[in-house]
């Protein structure tokens, strides 16, 4: 019988965990492994996208952790026989510790995408979770040593770095699409519209060095709850424009000249990944797992976390020098070599066979 893993995630909006997720499943399946993905909560674009690529989806419409939630997930892994449950951040993987209760066969691992600290009664059930977890995958290092911090001894915590499609695009059909001036130095960002990510900081500083030049544009790529604030903001600056959702956005990327991400926090972005992949030299804040993948000054310009003049100095100066933009955006490409997706999918391969041999 061939191997079957169960993703399990919260909802189905568009963000790059759940994009993983599917391109994790997709790559998975043509190996050989039987993949779905299980979400609990709201419908979204995500359904379509796995489906595109063949992979079973089940929506559980519960949220928070409930014997209905526990048994909805019991049943659809009964139905797929899945020997392997893979959760995905705090939420899901509780739920799914919890299943262990019901279905104790299921081999349970996790996969942190983000700092993150159990605080309270999550910090206490994630260290009873912890104990029934076969592992807990941080996406990078500095994620292990969060983990590592709250984690009981001897709880098996590797790095499976993440990884993404290294594949071109065509910049002239990416630049109409996003309607780039011709000439016009295009500043992007892609991802989801949350705190979180800092659009707030990215648009302000851009407004700052860039308020209504012809010849420099921002472009805000995605969607979420902080868009129409955003956009209010924006108002009158006529080179600032919102694209809204856009499935597989990655194909935008090649029609940037600069990318930014002013995140207050990350994991191992994926949408900057991707942008590196795409040869394009990045603005971001100066965080360790940013670091982990960009060296300041060869392959992106890091300002001090909360310094809104060093953000837009640092966008001034690439968007001003070509020369620049051409050697940190080949020192991008470069490195983006070391974060393909195909050893992140080796990895995920090796322990599921590992995990499911046990069960």
């Amino acid at each position: 019988m061939a191997l079957a893993v169960a993703h399990l995630i919260y909802g189905l909006d568009l963000g790059g965990l759940e994009q993983l997720v599917v391109q994790l499943a997709d790559r998975s399946r043509r190996r050989g492994i039987e993949t779905s993905i299980v979400a609990l909560g709201e419908d979204g674009p995500v359904r379509e996208l796995a489906l595109r690529s063949g992979i079973d989806v089940e929506l559980l419409p519960v949220s928070g952790m409930s014997f209905k939630a526990l048994s909805g997930i019991r049943r659809a892994l009964e139905r797929r026989r899945a020997a392997v449950l893979h959760a995905h951040d705090l939420g899901p993987w509780l739920n799914a510790a919890a299943v262990r209760m019901l279905r104790p066969s299921t081999r349970v691992m996790a996969t942190f995408h983000e700092q993150r600290t159990p605080e309270g009664k999550k910090r206490t059930a994630a260290s009873a979770a912890a104990r029934v977890t076969d592992a807990l995958v941080a996406c990078g290092e500095k994620v292990r040593q969060d983990i590592l911090g709250w984690a009981p001894a001897g709880a098996r915590v590797p790095v499976i770095a993440n990884g993404v499609p290294l594949t071109g695009g065509d910049r002239a059909e990416a630049r109409t699409e996003l309607g780039v001036p011709d000439g016009a130095i295009a500043i992007g960002y892609l991802g989801s519209m949350r705190p979180i990510k800092g659009p707030d900081r990215l648009l302000q500083a851009f407004i700052d060095k860039f308020a209504d030049r012809a010849d420099v544009h921002l472009y805000l790529i995605g969607a979420g709850p902080m868009e129409q604030e955003l956009r209010r903001h924006a108002e009158g600056h006529a080179n600032v424009h919102f694209t809204g959702l856009v499935i597989n956005a990655a194909r935008l990327l090649p029609g940037l000249d600069v990318y930014a991400q002013t995140s207050l926090s990350e994991g191992r972005s994926l949408s900057m990944l991707e942008a590196m992949g795409a040869g394009l030299p990045t603005v971001a804040h100066d965080l360790a797992p940013v670091r982990e993948i960009h060296q300041h000054g060869v392959s992106a310009l890091l300002a001090p976390l909360g310094d809104r003049a060093s953000l837009g100095e640092a966008l001034q100066r690439l968007a001003l020098d070509a020369g620049l933009r051409a050697r940190m955006g080949a020192a991008a490409r470069e490195r983006a070599q070391r974060h393909s997706i195909e050893p992140m999918v080796d990895a995920y391969e090796a322990l599921y066979r590992e995990l499911a041999a046990r069960a």
